[in-house]
């Protein structure tokens, strides 16, 4: 297309309004794009390893309020006491604050009432239980009437949920869960005997806004999987430490009976130990998966009479 301008006309090509930036403005503007995405990520590194992994510089706002571990717990763990100073630390000489005002932040991000486990005494808060998830309290304190307190401060706590396990046999990639002990377990891809895990949250996480609403991939886990004689009093063996397994028993070709297995997996976080076991006995089409290891039985032998 061409538009009228003095003097001779000249062709017109619509362009796109990107700016030209050599040198150390292109440098700058690298720098500053990073920065950008560095300060949109979230607060906490993922996958979870550590207690430090939940909190960003002990800022209650952003993660736990310190990154020791002292505010992370299980759910059958998850009692603690928060305790607020009793005298103003700016004052001089010191002077004693006369009441406390303890709240919960909730799923708005509101201050509000604490809920039955939570019990306020003075400067104290005795948390008998918390559910599982994010959880900030907050603190007001006065030295003298309660329509002149000091500004509130948040102490930011997080409890880990339960673990679901369950664990089955792959059975679109299984085609017999048999095999001749000589021969060892199959290494056929197609014939190979594989177990899986799958691990979720028992129930919802408590959230507390601007903080991450975790789910279970966040979390680094520890497996491990163990393997049982059927009938045997000798105590399970562990045989692996991935999310899956497949079996890989060597050949036996010594003489002996038939014998069965099954298989079990548990599943921990590795941020924390926690005194529930969580765990799941592979299933097969809804029942407990025994694999059969039937043995080669010697050669005949040919009499004549």
């Amino acid at each position: 297309m061409k538009i009228a301008t003095l003097g001779r006309p000249r062709s017109f090509y619509p362009v796109l309004l990107i700016p030209v930036i050599r040198g150390n403005m292109f440098k700058l503007a690298l720098a500053a794009l990073a920065l950008l995405f560095a300060l949109s990520a979230h607060a906490q590194t993922i996958p979870v390893k550590t207690p430090a992994d939940l909190s960003v510089g002990d800022d209650p706002t952003k993660g736990t309020s310190t990154s020791t571990g002292t505010t992370l717990f299980c759910v059958d763990q998850s009692g603690f006491t928060l305790t607020s100073s009793t005298a103003d630390p700016t004052s001089s000489p010191s002077v004693n604050y006369t009441s406390w005002l303890w709240e919960e932040i909730d799923a708005s991000g509101n201050a509000g009432a604490l809920p039955a486990t939570a019990t306020p005494t003075n400067e104290k808060l005795v948390v008998t239980s918390a559910t599982p998830g994010w959880h900030t309290y907050q603190v007001t304190a006065a030295t003298g009437t309660a329509s002149c307190p000091a500004d509130p401060v948040i102490f930011t706590v997080f409890v880990l949920p339960n673990l679901t396990v369950t664990s089955a046999v792959d059975q679109t990639n299984t085609p017999s869960l048999t095999y001749c002990a000589a021969s060892g377990a199959p290494t056929n891809p197609t014939k190979q005997i594989n177990l899986t895990s799958t691990v979720g949250f028992n129930g919802s996480l408590n959230s507390v806004p601007g903080l991450k609403q975790f789910q279970i991939s966040d979390f680094d886990l520890t497996y491990k999987w163990f393997k049982q004689e059927v009938g045997s009093s000798n105590p399970a063996v562990q045989v692996a430490t991935t999310a899956n397994y497949t079996v890989t028993d060597p050949a036996v070709t010594s003489a002996g009976t038939e014998k069965t297995y099954k298989y079990s997996v548990t599943v921990a976080y590795t941020v924390k130990s926690c005194n529930t076991t969580y765990s799941a006995t592979t299933q097969s089409s809804g029942v407990d998966a025994v694999i059969t290891v039937t043995p080669k039985p010697g050669k005949p032998v040919i009499t004549i009479q």
